[in-house]
């Protein structure tokens, strides 16, 4: 009895630390989880997964939304919005710490997009990396 409350209990803490581990603890993690925020429109979340150099003020962060909301928002929404998306080929600098996912995007009127995704490792997490 002992022996199977024991194996519970670490099956229990076991599915615990997967449960909590990091949604972005890959390079395609990263790129997946941003894609689902792009193809929700939800911009200030995307902002909020990237890197910047330096922390943004709250000011900048609405400002980088809006530009996403003014100049990306109305194209996607021409093309029918985001209908699916799939990740390609991952390539991963010498040094571990910086990578490329190539994707593509199909859009709500059949057309594609391919492109790519610069990434960086950060405390430990992948972010899309804004360049800023």
């Amino acid at each position: 009895m002992k022996k199977m409350i024991r194996l519970m209990a670490i099956a229990i803490a076991v599915v615990a630390m997967a449960a909590c581990g990091s949604k972005t603890s890959s390079p395609e993690a990263a790129t997946e989880a941003f894609l689902k925020t792009y193809q929700k429109g939800d911009y200030a979340a995307l902002i909020d997964q990237m890197y910047f150099k330096q922390v943004l003020t709250e000011e900048e962060r609405n400002e980088f939304v809006e530009i996403f909301q003014a100049k990306d928002a109305p194209e996607v929404e021409k093309k029918g919005g985001i209908a699916s998306y799939e990740l390609g080929e991952v390539i991963m600098a010498e040094d571990g710490q910086k990578a490329v996912v190539k994707y593509t995007i199909t859009y709500g009127d059949g057309s594609s997009k391919p492109d790519d995704l610069d990434l960086v490792l950060v405390d430990g997490e992948w972010k899309p990396n804004s360049g800023k």
